[in-house]
This record gives C-alpha cells, structure tokens and sequence, in this order.
C-alpha cells in the first residue's frame, strides 16, 4: 500500500483509493475456498467457541508466563525479556478478554432496556 507515496506490503494505494477489483478477486477466492471446504455462509465458529478459544489462549500465556517467570527467578533461564514479553502478552490476552465480556454483558442489559 502507498501512503504519501511511500510504498508498503501489499502495493494498495491508501491516497488513490482502494483497488476495488482486487479485493473483488480476493473475496472471490476466499468464497471458493469456503465452498470447496463445504462451508457455507462464513465461518462455522460459533460467538462460544471464540470466547472458550479466548479463554484458553489467555490461560496458556499465564501459566508459560508464570513459568517463564519462576525459571529466571529460580535462576534456571536468563532470559528476563522473553519472560517479561510472556507476561504483557498475557496481559494483553487478559484485557482483551475482560473487555469482550464487559461489551457482551453491556449488549445484554441494552437488549434488556429494549421495550417490546
């Protein structure tokens, strides 16, 4: 892409507009891919596989984090950066999580408020 000319990834220029006919193409593509797999209509993932895929991903980067952690602590790894690395991911996993639950739970109460 090209911002101010400057060229970048994957040649689509942001100043000029968006390459129409090759996002057509790819979207195609993503589309005959689906249909030879046998899906159909998107993704076959559910709203409760992504969140227990979620929880599960922010769980295994706590505990590799926290073993990271207690390895430099027990002086078994000197490796200080990638255990602090593990742990803002973690973090980060965490965050994203607790703020997917505050939207959904906020979701709720608004349909909640809705009068019928």
């Amino acid at each position: 892409m090209a911002i101010n000319g400057i060229e970048f990834g994957n040649k689509m220029q942001i100043g000029g507009g968006f390459d129409t006919g090759r996002i057509r193409e790819q979207r195609e593509i993503a589309m005959d891919e689906a249909a030879e797999s046998g899906e159909t209509g998107g993704s076959s993932k559910t709203f409760g596989d992504f969140m227990k895929d979620l929880v599960q991903d922010a769980n295994n980067s706590s505990l590799q984090a926290d073993s990271k952690m207690q390895d430099v602590a027990a002086g078994r790894n000197k490796d200080l950066h990638g255990a602090v690395l593990a742990m803002e991911k973690a973090d980060v996993q965490f965050r994203l999580l607790t703020q997917v639950r505050n939207k959904v739970i906020d979701a709720y109460r608004e349909i909640l408020r809705m009068q019928v």
